[in-house]
């Protein structure tokens, strides 16, 4: 009894001394079921081997993790940034357009107010026209009236004429008694020639007076004409700058919402750039900690057997008995119970 207790605590020892230097390699074979200190050493090791694997594997997935989301953060980090300014170049350029949009609906509009005058003035002018056009209406009227009157005084004067001549040969007939007729009768008939020779000159002065009237009349129709065409295509042109104006205004209010819509991006997108470098900055500093964690770790020594459960393959018999930490991360153990033990349980031994 006193040997077997010495071997055990030899035993326990030696494979407690290699835990005390991180070394997990130690084996305990249990001498029969009831060999529960044997029992429970193998299965603590068996634990911690498991343990520490899995706590490597989960670190250099973290360190891996990590660094992929430093470099995905750092990517979407100069992107951002490259968006940002991107959406910078766009604001200036809109910045810019919403400028010279601007100034084509002020143009617009003071086109608008130019066009509204040549309106007022067109229609000013037809109206003139028309008036114009009537007033000579009227004074070819009146040279034609003019022109019958005058060829009554004609006529008066041609009668006159007759008369005269036929004073004169009754005054031949009275003899001596007839000449102080005769001479009256003389200058009856030559106040009638002039009369009428006046009368036919007035009548041609008047009849080209008509005759340029009726010129006039029909230039000033044609005038009249041509104004209307005027003002009708200055009405066509104040609607189309009306709409120009009004067009380039509501242009000028959509560029400014998309000016401030840019803005905002922008905002988003210096936001993004900030949150992606803070994520970058934390990923590295997780990373650093798994290499810790990981350099830490890398300094016990496991057991091949880890190694064997998880590929289910025979090592080699000059396979070392511990695997070095840059093949923790292949390691994977299944679970096994633990087996709790009591200080009772030692009385069997």
């Amino acid at each position: 009894m006193d040997r077997f207790a010495d071997n055990l605590q030899n035993e326990m020892v030696g494979s407690l001394q290699k835990l005390a230097n991180s070394d997990l390699t130690f084996e305990v074979v249990p001498r029969d079921s009831q060999d529960s200190i044997r029992g429970a050493l193998k299965q603590l090791g068996q634990d911690l081997n498991s343990l520490i694997a899995q706590i490597f594997t989960s670190g250099e997935q973290i360190a891996s993790g990590s660094m992929q989301v430093a470099d995905g953060s750092q990517s979407l980090s100069q992107g951002a940034t490259e968006s940002a300014a991107s959406v910078e170049e766009i604001t200036a350029s809109m910045m810019e357009l919403a400028s010279q949009t601007k100034q084509n609906a002020d143009n617009a509009t003071q086109a608008n107010q130019l066009v509204l005058q040549a309106k007022d003035a067109a229609e000013k002018g037809n109206h003139q026209m028309q008036d114009m056009v009537t007033a000579m209406s009227e004074i070819n009227a009146a040279g034609q009236n003019i022109s019958k009157i005058i060829k009554v005084i004609d006529e008066i004067a041609f009668q006159t004429n007759l008369l005269a001549l036929n004073a004169a040969v009754e005054a031949a007939r009275a003899g001596q008694h007839g000449k102080g007729f005769a001479v009256v009768a003389e200058e009856v008939r030559n106040l009638a020639a002039r009369s009428a020779q006046a009368a036919k000159e007035t009548a041609e002065l008047i009849e080209g007076s008509v005759q340029k009237t009726a010129n006039g009349t029909k230039i000033a129709g044609q005038t009249e004409l041509a104004l209307k065409e005027i003002v009708t295509a200055v009405i066509k042109a104040t609607d189309l700058v009306s709409e120009i104006a009004a067009a380039s205004n509501e242009q000028s209010q959509g560029i400014g919402q998309i000016n401030q819509d840019l803005n905002q991006i922008d905002q988003v997108t210096q936001q993004n750039t900030a949150n992606a470098e803070e994520s970058a900055a934390a990923a590295e500093e997780l990373s650093g900690q798994a290499e810790q964690l990981r350099q830490m770790l890398a300094r016990f020594k496991l057991s091949a057997q880890v190694n064997v459960k998880r590929n289910n393959i025979a090592k080699p018999t000059n396979k070392p008995s511990y695997i070095a930490h840059s093949e923790l991360s292949n390691m994977q153990s299944p679970a096994q119970p633990v087996i709790a033990l009591d200080d009772s349980e030692f009385g069997k031994y």
